[in-house]
């Protein structure tokens, strides 16, 4: 039988088979239509063996054996991926009824995709057109969008919107699969291939996408067009190419512009001098229009201030003028107080769009202002002001003002019904009970799919739920997503504590910091994994691990909370130890290695704390250090120490490098 679950010798067997499969497979669920089969009730724990059992068998639907078992697993939340994986098995017409109805029942979840993947592949195989565009979906696969778009095309009344989804299918910075030539030739026969679209790609290929594709699309420009796409690839290998006037020879000076900008802003990262001489020869030569103007100047603004270059202030100055950029302001704020002008920082302050201005480091670097050109009033009332939130800067305002901390903890209020009413949807029981069999990234998609399904009341309740459930990194990142920040038990839970207490106090550092530490790394997750290969609760490199316990450590090692953070505490030491047991310094070299750090160290004169922060080139680095210090005030309160730690902090002082 071609179309149905097995492929049988015998006309009769294939009849009885087939059979079989209608009542398996149509809109009646599989479970109704085997519950009879068993009186038994099983427990849930037995359930959660019996489904890893099941799953083996779940591609032989027909099976006695597994038809029993699913009786049993009536009711079980996990049941759905059960039939999924029968539908993927079997993804043919004659079971189209019961796909489609799955697909409809299961929309957008993380049982949607496989499913919906499975089907499309074979109706485009089967050249099914009318159930491909009823069943198509964006799944974020090139060749079945431009199916989609040739099946598109064989309807008139389509036909319109089929050819602009070709445009943006095409004009993308990779290539495409062969399935998309046909479309690609049927939308270039309408002549909607111009060269300004053949330009747009090449700048997205050349300009972090595949330079490999901007061979090809040289071809496509027009005769005089050709040597920008080599001009592109010699810029891009180069940037210090821009600085040569000769590869630029002006016949086509609107896109030279663009390629110039692009290497331009590139340069200024890696020879400041070299691409400010460049500019200089190249701005009253080439059309840079106001957007092109913008944007080198704000690239070579921060770039020449993280260095303190000369120069920086002319820069900061221009691009500041036009720009509401948050980090583009501060960075000029930041350069004002490197030299200790402080009059010039309420100028910035003043003069930056209050969009800007309204965020915590600009209220409190002009509290800091007042203060220093002998304003106490007005200084007072903006720390007085700020002390107020539950922030880093706030808790550098009340350090200033010498006092406690403003926590703002709110605990979310909820009703028992309202608990029970987001534990109960079918999404929240999938969720938990992937976790129940340790599918942490199962449970995940489960979880994201969940919170597209809510409202904010049932995010912030369903916040709650996962920190019952000891899923710490999730009601972390869920009240995140509700916006509710004030639950501080749940948000900064003291998840691992006797493990972190313990190796806290075996290293001789400040738990409050290890929990700070905890938090911000991986928000209490053990299985946590980054991209430059991190590991676990404390984010521990498999190298840092065998460097600091000169032992052989594997890398699935890391991931036991134990281990993890026993290494993670023995490396806070390690730094502590090389940074003069300044928790300050020590906290930058976690996120940035102890050798940058001490390269960031003021050359000459000690420098205020908070400042040395603002000032550290990193981005990364510097709100990484802003979260752990308000992070560790926290943790601290929570531990029974109501102590302001900013108090010291506020009026700290890092010393030279020496």
């Amino acid at each position: 039988m071609k179309d149905g679950f097995f492929s049988l010798s015998g006309m009769k067997s294939a009849i009885i088979l087939h059979s079989i499969l209608g009542l398996l497979l149509t809109s009646v669920s599989i479970t109704s239509v085997v519950a009879a089969q068993s009186d038994t009730k099983l427990s849930i724990e037995a359930q959660r063996q019996l489904f890893v059992r099941a799953e083996s068998l779940a591609d032989k639907p027909s099976n006695q054996l597994y038809q029993k078992w699913l009786a049993q697993l009536e009711g079980y939340p996990l049941l759905p991926y059960l039939q999924q994986k029968s539908l993927i098995a079997y993804p043919y017409l004659s079971n189209r009824g019961a796909i489609e109805k799955f697909l409809q029942d299961y929309a957008d979840s993380p049982l949607d995709r496989p499913l919906r993947r499975k089907w499309l592949e074979y109706l485009a195989k089967q050249n099914q057109a009318e159930p491909f565009l009823k069943a198509y979906r964006d799944i974020g696969d090139e060749e079945l969008a431009c199916k989609q778009v040739e099946f598109m095309l064989l309807k008139p009344e389509l036909k319109q919107q089929a050819l602009k989804q070709t445009e943006k299918l095409w004009v993308v910075g990779e290539s495409q699969p062969k399935a998309c030539d046909k479309v690609f030739r049927i939308w270039q026969a309408e002549g909607l291939r111009t060269p300004d679209l053949v330009w747009q790609r090449l700048m997205l290929a050349a300009d972090g996408g595949s330079p490999t594709l901007v061979p090809y699309l040289k071809t496509l420009l027009p005769e005089k067009q050709k040597y920008l796409a080599d001009l592109w690839l010699k810029v891009r290998r180069s940037p210090s190419q821009v600085s040569r006037l000769s590869n630029f020879p002006g016949l086509n000076p609107k896109y030279e512009a663009q390629i110039l900008t692009y290497g331009l802003t590139r340069l200024v990262w890696n020879d400041r001098d070299l691409a400010l001489r460049s500019w200089q020869k190249l701005e009253n030569n080439f059309p840079f229009n106001k957007l092109q103007q913008q944007e080198i100047a704000e690239k070579f603004a921060v770039a020449l201030a993280i260095i303190n270059h000369p120069d920086s202030e002319e820069w900061l100055e221009k691009a500041s003028a036009a720009s509401q950029d948050e980090e583009l302001v501060r960075w000029h704020l930041a350069h004002v107080l490197r030299q200790r002008e402080w009059q010039h920082a309420l100028n910035v302050i003043e003069f930056a769009p209050a969009v800007v201005t309204d965020e915590y480091v600009f209220q409190y670097w002009q509290a800091r202002a007042y203060e220093e050109i002998k304003a106490p009033v007005q200084a007072k009332q903006t720390y007085e002001k700020l002390a107020e939130q539950r922030h880093y800067y706030g808790f550098l305002a009340s350090g200033k003002l010498a006092r406690n901390t403003n926590l703002n903890n709110l605990p979310l209020k909820f009703t028992p019904q309202e608990l029970n009413s987001v534990a109960n949807l079918p999404a929240t029981q999938r969720a938990f009970e992937f976790r129940q069999l340790d599918r942490q990234l199962s449970a995940r998609r489960e979880w994201i799919y969940l919170q597209t399904q809510l409202n904010d009341q049932q995010l912030k309740i369903a916040a709650v739920l996962a920190d019952q459930q000891g899923w710490h990194d999730q009601a972390i990142f869920t009240f995140s997503k509700a916006g509710y920040l004030d639950d501080l038990s749940r948000r900064f839970p003291m998840a691992f504590d006797q493990t972190l207490k313990a190796n806290a106090q075996k290293y001789n550092i400040d738990p409050a910091w290890a929990f700070a530490i905890v938090r911000r790394e991986s928000s209490f997750m053990p299985d946590a994994y980054s991209g430059a290969g991190a590991q676990g609760l404390m984010q521990v490199l498999p190298g840092t691990a065998r460097y600091i316990s000169k032992e052989k450590i594997t890398s699935s090692s890391l991931y036991d909370p134990e281990t993890n953070v026993g290494l993670g505490t023995q490396y806070m030491r390690y730094l502590m130890d090389k940074m003069d047991n300044n928790a300050i310094l020590a906290t930058a070299s976690y996120n940035a290695g102890w050798r940058r750090v001490k390269n960031w160290l003021p050359e000459k004169d000690s420098m205020p704390m908070d400042m040395w922060v603002e000032t550290i080139p990193y981005k990364e680095t510097r709100n990484y250090v802003k979260a752990v210090l308000a992070y560790q005030q926290i943790y601290s309160e929570q531990l029974g120490n109501s102590e302001n730690k900013f108090k010291d902090l506020a009026n700290m002082v890092i010393t030279p490098k020496g």
